[in-house]
């Protein structure tokens, strides 16, 4: 990030810390854009995936359906938009051992996202640096069974706690988020679908520590998605659509810009490679690219990265995740 935009970045931040910008609605926006170097090159068209160690994030009912234990983190190679100075990471854990047949055996989740921005300069006379750090703790619970016709149906939720230090300020906020996942078959075709509702009703974020010790709000945020999978499990097509309710706490308009289209595409012309890319579609006529590919060295590892193009101009970002997950033996 150039230093003109530290500087902006920094004056905002200041303004929020003693309180100048009163009630907002813009935390949570560090983690808006998802996690997992695979659902990213995909376009965060995941919704009706969910099948890694990302899913608390994507759709907590997807926990569901992983089988064992798995482990998974990411990494933004250089920092966000390039910049060594601001570093994204997040870690999940997920379990869902394998019990009698027939009977529905629940997955369980956490996830830690994390952004970090230093050294960023203050304004005035006195000159100097301060610090933004801002994370999302996730506890993912989920439970399936099976439908009518042979649908797997399964429902989850997210319990999240919100926590952003800056300066002598710190805001918290507790939020949930639901979700559905139906896995079935059209004809012959394997069909996905996912809804979330993220930060259901907004998630509000008290400050303390400030002039006015403001209350901010994560807006809510509803996501629609399909997923398929042909030509004999070599190519998956998944789609999502982002929409917005109108805010529950301030009066302020929809706000629309985070209404957004996700498309993305995977192709696994060999079982230990996958090629994918995405592009997401903002209603303000945004257009974002993304691709990826995923590896696995050896059974039970998995290497995903993704290229995501960022909007606004602020540079392109790189992407590493893995994965490793320990499955029971099967019964």
């Amino acid at each position: 990030m150039s230093k003109v935009l530290f500087c902006v970045a920094g004056a905002l931040l200041v303004a929020l810390s003693v309180g100048a910008l009163g009630e907002g609605t813009g935390e949570g926006s560090f983690a808006r854009n998802g996690i997992g170097a695979r659902a990213l090159a995909l376009g965060g068209a995941f919704v009706a995936v969910a099948d890694d160690a990302s899913a608390g994030f994507w759709n907590p009912a997807g926990i569901g359906s992983l089988a064992g234990y798995r482990v998974g983190g990411t990494h933004v190679v250089g920092g966000v938009f390039g910049d060594a100075g601001i570093t994204f990471q997040d870690v999940s854990l997920s379990v869902r051992p394998v019990q009698t047949e027939g009977v529905p055996s629940f997955g369980l989740a956490i996830t830690w996202i994390n952004e970090h921005i230093a050294d960023i300069p203050l304004t005035g006379d006195d000159g100097g640096t301060f610090t933004d750090d801002q994370s999302l703790f996730l506890l993912s619970l989920s439970l399936p069974f099976v439908g009518e016709g042979g649908w797997t149906i399964a429902a989850g939720a997210n319990f999240k706690y919100y926590r952003h230090t800056i300066l002598t300020g710190v805001g918290s906020g507790v939020g949930f988020d639901l979700g559905l996942l139906f896995k079935g078959t059209l004809g012959d075709i394997p069909v996905c679908l996912g809804a979330v509702s993220m930060d259901t009703l907004e998630t509000t974020v008290s400050w303390q520590g400030t002039t006015h010790d403001p209350d901010n709000y994560v807006p809510w945020v509803v996501k629609l998605g399909a997923s398929t999978i042909l030509f004999d499990d070599m190519v998956r097509l998944a789609g999502d659509v982002d929409l917005s309710p109108s805010p529950v706490h301030s009066d302020s308009p929809r706000y629309s810009y985070l209404d957004r289209l996700h498309l993305g595409t995977e192709i696994l012309p060999i079982g230990e490679l996958a090629i994918r890319g995405g592009v997401i579609f903002w209603r303000d006529g945004t257009v974002r690219l993304s691709a990826g590919l995923g590896i696995v060295p050896w059974s039970g590892l998995t290497i995903h990265y993704a290229y995501v193009q960022n909007e606004y101009g602020l540079g392109d970002t790189h992407i590493l995740s893995a994965e490793f997950a320990l499955l029971p033996p099967a019964r």
